[in-house]
Formats: C-alpha cells, structure tokens, sequence
C-alpha cells in the first residue's frame, strides 16, 4: 500500500510539473550558461517544493484565490512568471559561480556533498526513519526525485552561498574607515547620541527575604568579580534604569546609583519595591551626548559596512555585468530548444 501511494504521489506532483513548466526541453535540461548545463531536475527542485508549499498555505487561507491561481489563465501567467524569474535566478548564480572560479574562489562540492550526505544519513539513522519514507516525505514537499533531489538542491545551495562569501570578502577586502571619516560621520548623526536623560545600568537579583538577598551579597562581596556572582542565579535582571524610574522605587537609592563608576556592587542589601535587592551598578550615562570615543567602534561598524557595499554595488556594474554581457546562455524555457 505505501509504495501505491508514493507512487501516486510522485505521479501527481509530476503531472503539476509538467502543467507548470510545459514548455521547458523535453531533454532534461532547463537552461545552458557558457557550456554548462542546468538540469531539469534543478530548476524543479528550486520551484516545486515552494509551489508545494505555497499551494498549501494559500488554500488554508483563502481555496477560492488558490483556485483561481491554479486554475485561471490569470493564474498560469502568474506562476509561468515566477518560473521564468527562478530560471534566471539559477543563471545568475551559475554565472557567479563561473566568474569566481576564473579568480580562483571555488567550492569543494565534494566535500559539501559527503557533509550533507553524512549529516542526512545521520539523521535519518537517529530518528529510525527508513530511506523509503524519507524519499516519500521529500516527493510530498514537491522533490521529484525525493532524497537524492533534496540533497543535490542542499549542497547546491551552501556551495552557491560559499563561494558568494568569499567572492563578496575578495572584492571588499580593502574597505577601510579614516578618522576624518569616523569624525564627519559623529557630527553629520550628533542627534543620534544625544542622551535625552541620565540612566544607570545595572545587575539586580530580587528577594522576598532579607536573610536570602544577604546570604547573596555577602558572597558576592568576597569576591574579586562581583557581577559574575550574580550572573550564575538564572533570576539575575540586567537592564538600564533612569532616575525617575529608581526615585519611584526607592529614592534613596538615587544618589548610589546616579554616579560615574567603572562598575561595583552596592555596599549593602537594599529594597526595591517590596523586594529586597542585590545590585550590581555597571556603568552610568549622564544628560547630554556620548562622546565620540564612546561610540567609535559603532561608526566604524556602520562605515566598513557601507564601504563593502560600495565596492560590491561597483564590482556588480564594472566587472560582472560585462561577464553576464558576454556569457552565452540557451533558455529553453522560452524557446523550447536553445536559441
């Protein structure tokens, strides 16, 4: 019965595929960039297993537009679209895969694949999941070849995503920040660091009891690390407090709190509310602006970035786009049969 209903499964899914992409070869093969060939069973496995996917959602939602989708010319326009731009997706990704191994970036597929191979083995094994149900399961999330279709589409994928890291690190490598950079960027955002009210940020372990909250500070007193006393309760609260906030819990607090520090532990057990307290100050923000030495490595974080895409943005318009200009690329989904 299980092998009946897998194969009228496959025969089903196989049947949508065929209606949704009806004008692709009829060799096997989706598209060709210089020379290399995508197969069908690639471009399948990238839009079968979201029209599974999306088929299913829309129908929970709303059956009368999943009708129409599936069913209308409207829809099949639709749906053709998203296969066309999926093929192209495909052919710019084998294009980049193409260039970045023409400057030496490329993936170990290989190795990929016995990873991949290894990791699904493993799992399959760790579930007690049988082979068979597993090419089942893969066949009902729109794999025409079940496993072997999801695996091909997994190392293809981390190899794609690799291979565009170390393009993306090779091509933005030189991307650096100058002081004078850091400076403009401080004055240019000034308004961004302003400090609208003082606040102190702090540790806080709360207690019903006075005899629990002192059992605590005492130890964390004798101890050269206070904060990390704290840290090892599950209940420890770390969070920024501004002074009205701690003048509605205890306002005597304000004054030990409220006040430059390089981080301590209070010097007693305090009340919090109707809880008793033990805390530890970490650092105090006064009114006004963080000084640009306060916030240096977050410019800096922000520029690198924008540079990294700076140089990508050009790398894309001087050196890839002349590459995709001049790759020779057979669609056969829109010619049937190459150009």
């Amino acid at each position: 019965m299980k092998k009946f209903i897998a194969a009228l499964i496959l025969l089903l899914i196989t049947a949508v595929a065929l209606s949704q992409t009806e004008t692709l070869s009829e060799t096997g093969i989706a598209a060709e960039v210089n020379g290399e060939i995508i197969t069908m069973d690639t471009f399948l496995s990238k839009v079968l297993p979201n029209y599974t996917e999306i088929s299913k959602r829309i129908e929970e939602v709303d059956p009368l537009f999943s009708e129409m989708l599936l069913n209308t010319e409207a829809g099949q326009k639709l749906l053709e679209e998203y296969e066309r731009n999926s093929l192209e997706a495909l052919i710019e990704e084998t294009l980049l895969i193409q260039y970045a191994k023409e400057v030496g970036i490329e993936a170990d597929i290989e190795a990929l694949r016995e990873v991949v191979s290894k990791s699904i083995m493993d799992t399959l094994t760790e579930l007690q999941i049988e082979k068979s149900d597993a090419d089942l399961f893969y066949v009902l999330k729109g794999y025409i070849d079940g496993l072997s279709s999801y695996e091909a589409k997994v190392v293809r994928d981390l190899a794609y995503k690799e291979v565009l890291s170390s393009l993306y690190e090779a091509v933005t490598v030189n991307a650096t920040v100058t002081e004078e950079e850091i400076e403009q960027y401080y004055l240019a955002n000034s308004s961004r660091y302003a400090v609208e009210e003082e606040r102190a940020d702090m540790k806080v372990l709360l207690f019903d009891s006075f005899s629990e909250a002192y059992s605590v500070w005492k130890a964390a007193s004798r101890d050269a690390n206070p904060s990390s006393v704290l840290d090892t309760f599950p209940e420890v609260q770390s969070g920024s407090y501004t002074r009205e906030e701690i003048e509605a819990l205890n306002p005597e607090l304000v004054k030990s709190l409220f006040k430059p520090t390089e981080g301590e532990l209070l010097s007693s057990v305090v009340t919090l509310g109707n809880k008793y307290a033990v805390i530890y100050l970490e650092s105090y923000s006064p009114a006004g602006a963080k000084g640009i030495e306060d916030v240096r490595e977050e410019i800096q974080g922000i520029l690198i970035s924008e540079k990294k895409d700076l140089f990508w943005r050009i790398w894309q318009e001087q050196e890839f786009k002349p590459f995709k200009e001049e790759a020779v690329i057979k669609r056969y989904y829109e010619t049937g049969g190459g150009e």
